[in-house]
């Protein structure tokens, strides 16, 4: 078998030293506890965008088993990550002495299930709004782990005797998915129960439960991750204005395992409270905004903390004073911090322009004055006009230097707030007073032509980190139920059998082997020559 031949592999890679790292990447730490107010102000609100659902027709299982090929990482030091998944490859870290990066099956399902929502094509195929694509970066966890419960029971239903079935709960009251088998040991479910009523409570049960625990107990470890995503989407598609039904297409194939569309037994979708995410929403709304893409959602969103000091009387005008210093920070990104210093006019030029566009963009009127209260607990109303001017003032801060002395059509009064009504009086600035303020040095100064792929090279790095240096086993394999195809719905006695078979192959691997301690397996190896002979080679 696959496994034995493993074994062999193991023993010999063991020999190799283990290097220092600390890789970052998709954290199924068993046991691992993370709870902050970021995690707990993640809700849910009912599944409106859900209209499209897929419609299937019982198909036969083609192969209820599945081969996971990975690699193996040996580390020095613990990380908070046992697996990861990264453009079409799976990594098993390994830990010496530190059980906690033990084989454990549902975690490779996790991972595996990784590949199959990346093989929808949804971070490169198709278009989202910012808060569909960060939700679905969401759903890409909440499924992955929703794969990983199902093959824990799986391990369950495969154990021969009462007495192992109680190990197999026993296994998992430690790791994030002691929520299925806390249920499983008080009866709430029986997964041994075959009748549709049943499977159908059962199904619900971890479709909603799993959804729960990973947005109390994970979405605020993962959101500094889940954002950067976002904005290499965006980097790459830009403020997408509407994806019409591709949110909800994508959102039913992630769900879509084993044969059940766990989206259809959800009560309700994610409303992420990020206000970085939220904003971005917003920001694709606005025509004037949109030119710009990624470099107005993260000037926006760097200086949104500033909204915090502002008075609830003047939030409107900083909100619109936010949104057009991040415009001039962008066409002026370019500019080292001397250009700026010395071409004033330059800086004045731009804010013309801008001015121009907001005139005449009704989007970027509405989206003013409709500016949510993102978080009303933000809204200091013991602040005064003079600290709010201070906070719209540093919004202007850009590369050291201050712009708001540069742009000679702002009045410079003791409160640089100006109104929206100001804002909407501006008269349309002639193509004369704009050619005779250019000059040779200008001449590049609008050209708004950026990298399109600003975070590439952060990408790169991010994503291959993993695979940088020569620390890898050779590829190896495992198999675990084949959740890609419908054997939770369609699968006949002898597909039922060949997984429960894998399941005790499995388990039958002496646990040394799946542990981390390499001079336990080297005794192992001595004390049972006949299993060294009848593994080797």
């Amino acid at each position: 078998m696959d496994f034995k031949n493993k074994i062999s592999q193991y023993f010999k890679r063991y020999r190799i030293p283990a290097l220092a790292t600390l890789l970052s990447g998709l954290s199924v730490l068993s046991g691992y506890k993370f709870k902050s107010d970021a995690a707990k102000s993640e809700k849910i609100t009912p599944m409106t965008e859900k209209v499209v659902t897929l419609k299937t027709t019982p198909a036969k299982v083609k192969n209820p088993i599945l081969n996971v090929a990975y690699r193996t990482d040996t580390l020095e030091r613990a990380t908070s990550t046992l697996l990861f998944y990264s453009r079409g490859s799976i990594t098993r870290y390994y830990v010496e002495n530190n059980n906690s990066f033990r084989m454990q099956l549902p975690y490779f399902a996790h991972e595996d299930w990784h590949h199959h929502n990346d093989d929808t094509g949804y971070r490169k195929r198709y278009y989202f709004t910012p808060v569909e694509y960060y939700k679905l970066c969401m759903h890409d966890e909440i499924s992955a782990n929703i794969a990983a419960v199902l093959t824990a029971r799986y391990e369950y239903l495969a154990a021969p005797t009462k007495a192992k079935r109680k190990a197999v709960i026993k296994r998992y009251k430690s790791t994030y998915l002691r929520f299925y088998f806390a249920a499983v040991e008080n009866g709430k479910i029986n997964p041994e129960l075959r009748d549709k009523k049943h499977f159908t409570a059962e199904m619900r049960f971890i479709a909603n439960e799993t959804q729960k625990m990973w947005l109390q107990k994970y979405a605020a470890h993962y959101a500094p991750r889940t954002y950067r995503m976002l904005q290499r989407y965006v980097a790459r598609n830009g403020l997408v204005e509407d994806s019409k039904k591709s949110y909800s297409y994508v959102l039913n194939k992630m769900y879509n395992i084993g044969g059940v569309n766990f989206a259809e037994y959800m009560k309700e979708d994610i409303n992420t409270a990020d206000d970085k995410v939220r904003l971005a929403e917003q920001l694709r709304k606005v025509k004037t905004m949109r030119q710009g893409g990624i470099d107005i959602m993260n000037h926006v969103s760097a200086s949104y903390n500033l909204m915090e000091k502002v008075s609830a009387g003047n939030t409107t005008e900083a909100f619109q004073n936010l949104l057009i210093a991040a415009k001039l920070k962008y066409m002026l990104q370019d500019k080292t911090a001397k250009q700026l210093k010395d071409n004033p006019q330059l800086v004045n030029l731009c804010f013309v322009k801008i001015m121009n566009q907001v005139r005449a963009d009704k989007t970027f009127k509405e989206a003013v004055l409709n500016y949510p209260m993102i978080a009303d607990n933000r809204v200091n109303l013991n602040r005064d006009d003079k600290t709010d001017a201070a906070a719209i003032k540093q919004m202007y801060q850009f590369k050291g230097v201050d712009l708001l002395p540069m742009i000679s059509s702002y009045k410079q009064e003791a409160m640089p707030i100006r109104r929206m009504e100001d804002f909407c009086a501006f008269e349309s600035y002639g193509q004369d007073y704009i050619s005779a303020m250019e000059n040779d040095r200008a001449e590049d100064l609008f050209d708004e032509h950026n990298n399109p792929f600003p975070f590439e090279n952060n990408v790169s790095q991010e994503e291959t980190s993993a695979f940088a240096k020569n620390r890898f086993s050779s590829v190896q394999n495992l198999q675990i139920p084949n959740l890609r195809e419908p054997i939770l719905t369609t699968a006949t006695a002898d597909d039922y059998f060949q997984i429960l078979q894998c399941m005790r192959e499995f388990e039958n691997i002496p646990q040394v082997f799946k542990e981390c301690n390499t001079a336990a397996q080297k005794k192992y190896l001595r004390e049972h020559p006949e299993y060294a002979k009848q593994n080797a080679k």
